[in-house]
């Protein structure tokens, strides 16, 4: 349960690594969709073979016939879907944005209760520790 808590952390923490890692991101990001084309192309393949056998075999037509009624029937799905999307997309932008404006108020408030409450020798060990911190992540940028 400690992740879902603090997922937001984990989301940004990321973010920075892919920043200053930014040749090791690009490339593990090409790699994976790359890889997920490939695997969602020989889907797409398979699934409109699958249709044009059965539209073959049912309706007794040759094989340009059938591959005219498989077009049509992947075009009208596509439409299908694509109106889906066009009626979901306002909600789930909307979700997204709630969810980030409810992150960025709860670490807000955590943050700055747990700076109200520490002593002034403790905000100066904090405030060197993340100066070091900053410090030496700036060698690993440059």
């Amino acid at each position: 349960m400690r992740i879902k808590e603090n997922l937001d952390l984990l989301i940004v923490a990321l973010s920075t690594l892919a920043i200053i890692f930014y040749d090791v991101t690009l490339h593990f990001v090409l790699e994976l969709m790359h890889t997920l084309f490939e695997i969602a192309h020989i889907l797409f393949e398979w699934f409109e073979l699958g249709i044009e056998h059965t539209v073959e075999h049912l309706f007794h037509t040759s094989r340009h016939g059938s591959q005219l009624v498989t077009f049509y029937i992947l075009m009208t799905m596509l439409a299908g879907i694509m109106y889906l999307l066009w009626r979901l997309f306002p909600r789930i932008l909307k979700s997204i944005r709630q969810r980030t404006l409810d992150a960025w108020v709860k670490r807000k408030t955590q943050i700055t209760l747990y700076w109200h409450y520490q002593s002034l020798p403790r905000k100066l060990v904090l405030a060197a520790t993340i100066m070091g911190v900053a410090y030496l992540a700036s060698f690993f940028v440059m």
